[in-house]
């Protein structure tokens, strides 16, 4: 059932003309963009392996996170978005339990953001290896590269469930939007300024980072399920 309702909400996604063009930005001329305006003139300045060295792991993971404000969009609509347009009610009505709603919800919002991110990272390191030449790849080991992706999925996850945490608890689609990104505005903001230290951090710490997260984000949709009232939102829809 989670699976259903997360299939269901993610196609819905992908077929929304402004989500899709916002994710389809974010993943491709952006990471194109960083490599052009950052990353080559770093590589093309004067003892540059530092300041190169530096670049290129610190805008793999910045590449990556940005589409996760994607799924701030998304999961407003799964709740809030439905509520107001009518069609919430039915599925509320089901046999599907609290956690299999808001769980398929909150992946809905995930499998879209996951798929922009995983598009920029490939166009990222695409770019680098062509524009800057591959010599730059070797300054991104894989051990560096798989912490940095597994780090980028926990963060769009948290993001995804805080945004459907809010949603479903307003009453509209613009009041969860607003609300969840004043919400996630601190952690793009520790987000990023861990992007600035990720040089001196490592792959261990990264893993262990990215771990304790998605842990986090694990034990927030279970409570955040466990303390929906469907019934309220039926009872006012």
């Amino acid at each position: 059932m989670t699976w259903l309702i997360a299939e269901r909400a993610a196609l819905e996604a992908l077929r929304d003309r402004l989500s899709l063009l916002v994710g389809l930005f974010l993943a491709l001329p952006v990471p194109l963009a960083v490599v052009l305006v950052v990353v080559g003139p770093a590589a093309g300045a004067g003892d540059s392996a530092p300041t190169l060295g530096a670049a290129v792991p610190l805008y793999l993971l910045v590449v990556g996170v940005l589409p996760a404000f994607s799924a701030v969009g998304i999961a407003a609509g799964q709740f809030a978005g439905e509520k107001e347009r009518g069609v919430l009610a039915p599925l509320l009505a089901s046999p599907a339990s609290n956690l299999a709603i808001f769980g398929g919800k909150a992946l809905g919002a995930i499998v879209p953001a996951l798929a922009y991110a995983a598009l920029a990272e490939v166009v990222y390191v695409a770019g680098l290896a062509v524009l800057v030449g591959p010599a730059a790849l070797r300054l991104l080991p894989l051990s560096l590269a798989a912490a940095t992706a597994l780090l980028v999925s926990a963060v769009t996850w948290f993001a995804a469930v805080v945004a459907s945490l809010v949603s479903s608890r307003v009453r509209t689609f613009n009041a969860a939007q607003q609300l969840g990104g004043l919400v996630l505005m601190p952690v793009w903001g520790l987000v990023f300024a861990l992007a600035a230290r990720l040089p001196d951090w490592g792959p261990a710490a990264l893993f262990a980072a990215a771990a304790g997260l998605l842990l986090l984000d694990v034990a927030l949709a279970v409570l955040a399920a466990a303390t929906w009232r469907r019934e309220d939102v039926l009872a006012n829809r």
